[in-house]
């Protein structure tokens, strides 16, 4: 299962909408936790709310999270490392189911450990009120809305350390010039580039600062622990084409 990181961040922990009338809708609460591998604070709680006027059927899942170096995110079932309860459900109109979520894996992991939680709606029947909650669920044909949260399973002491590992000129398909930044999170936590700010210098000389605004894709990006990250935006007029040094600041937000 494969998504684009930066339409992810674009949403900020996006809803998928698929052919879903306005009355056929959900809310899960809330869209990022952080976990401790071992204790009580393996286990937390979410909301799954119906706030609508019609009788609706959710689906729990987990899955372990990726990205790649160029920022492509990729998912694996990891039901196996979470004990979901209840993992389905229906729910009336108007109405709050709590769901507790358990961390089953490693309790004492090296670094922050990545993963989603997925809850989707099912277009089902529930009219027939013969049918139990599992069977009705088992009914539905295909998935009409989604939300996807962020899990963190965070062990004590951790900490981002980002390094720039480099920065290049490179040509776009297109033929236009780009600026080529690779960040590299050394650290065990993940690290988001908040009010990030890029000072460069070229080798004659000519140095030039990228603030927020100007960094669209890279301001606010996302590296988890351990990972490397790559971002391209166009090159700076300001700035000759050539060999680039840079530094740079950010506010690491949790």
């Amino acid at each position: 299962m494969k998504f684009s990181i930066r339409h992810f961040f674009s949403f900020l922990f996006f809803i998928i909408l698929s052919s879903i009338s306005p009355a056929l809708a959900f809310k899960l609460e809330p869209i990022v936790k952080v976990f401790e591998p071992a204790g009580t604070g393996a286990t937390q709680s979410y909301k799954v709310i119906n706030d609508t006027s019609e009788q609706i059927a959710v689906e729990l899942s987990m899955m372990k999270r990726k990205i790649s170096l160029e920022g492509e995110e990729t998912t694996e079932k990891a039901d196996d490392d979470f004990l979901v309860y209840p993992s389905q459900m229906i729910l009336p109109p108007q109405s709050v189911q709590s769901v507790r979520v358990t961390w089953l894996g490693n309790p004492n992991p090296e670094k922050e450990l990545n993963y989603r939680i997925i809850a989707e709606q099912l277009p089902i029947n529930l009219k027939d009120t013969q049918q139990s909650q599992s069977q009705a669920i088992a009914a539905g044909i295909k998935i009409t809305f989604r939300y996807i949260g962020s899990v963190y399973i965070r062990p004590k002491n951790t900490q981002s350390k980002v390094i720039l590992n480099g920065i290049t000129h490179e040509k776009s398909k297109d033929g236009n010039d780009l600026l080529v930044i690779t960040f590299d999170n050394q650290g065990t936590r993940r690290a988001i580039l908040s009010e990030l700010n890029l000072n460069l210098t070229s080798d004659k000389g000519t140095q030039f600062t990228l603030k927020p605004e100007q960094l669209e894709g890279v301001n606010n990006g996302l590296i988890l622990a351990g990972n490397q990250r790559r971002f391209s935006i166009p090159w700076p007029q300001q700035l000759p084409i050539g060999k680039v040094t840079g530094t740079f600041t950010f506010k690491d937000v949790e």
